[in-house]
């Protein structure tokens, strides 16, 4: 049985737990040439409503998920998705420094960290392999220590709040296509199987 005092039940909680997770990336961030954490990037409502408050442009996706709005135009105006990895937009070009970092959404801090969907549905947390901070950790002999305290993480969240994450990633995932394949990861959890998907979540 969980201990109710010791979960994550808040984004704020989680943020301080992600924060402590990736202590010291931030040297692997400014050296990285990899594409991977630029791009669409998507929102929980709580985050929305904050980030809209402090005048981050935002998109929401056909009255579904609402991303930050970094999706390239089409000459007449309307939204083109299909560009991969495009710059987002609250990053500074010359520096690669996030203009909110302080306010940066879930998706941001949990990355190498994401969740991936099985052919059966099934939502997985799964360790992305194309980062540089992943590729030091296993070069260090570090990176099994990171995925036991990434997993104690994770078994910390509070149900509600788990299942408010991967329904949001569930909407997320319905509208996203990879047209050159999928990304490099391993799976490490299962966060939301088959029939919870199908139905409601955390039920």
């Amino acid at each position: 049985m969980l201990d109710e005092t010791l979960l994550i039940k808040t984004l704020p909680d989680l943020y301080r737990a992600l924060d402590q997770l990736y202590q010291g990336i931030e040297k692997d961030c400014a050296e990285c040439q990899d594409p991977d954490c630029m791009g669409y990037v998507w929102l929980l409502k709580e985050e929305g409503d904050r980030l809209y408050e402090i005048g981050v442009p935002l998109v929401q996706i056909n009255g579904g998920p609402t991303f930050i709005h970094s999706f390239p135009q089409n000459r007449d105006g309307s939204l083109n998705p299909s560009e991969k990895y495009p710059p987002c937009s609250q990053l500074c070009a010359d520096s690669r420094r996030c203009s909110i970092y302080p306010d940066r959404p879930m998706v941001c801090r949990l990355y190498p960290l994401g969740f991936e969907t099985g052919s059966d549905g099934t939502i997985h947390l799964a360790l992305h392999l194309d980062c540089l901070h992943i590729r030091r950790l296993e070069e260090r002999g570090a990176l099994y220590d990171f995925e036991r305290r990434a997993l104690g993480l994770f078994n910390s969240i509070s149900p509600g709040l788990l299942a408010e994450i991967a329904d949001s990633y569930r909407k997320v995932d319905a509208i996203s296509v990879f047209p050159d394949g999928e990304n490099s990861y391993r799976n490490l959890k299962e966060v939301m199987n088959r029939v919870q998907v199908q139905g409601r979540p955390g039920q």
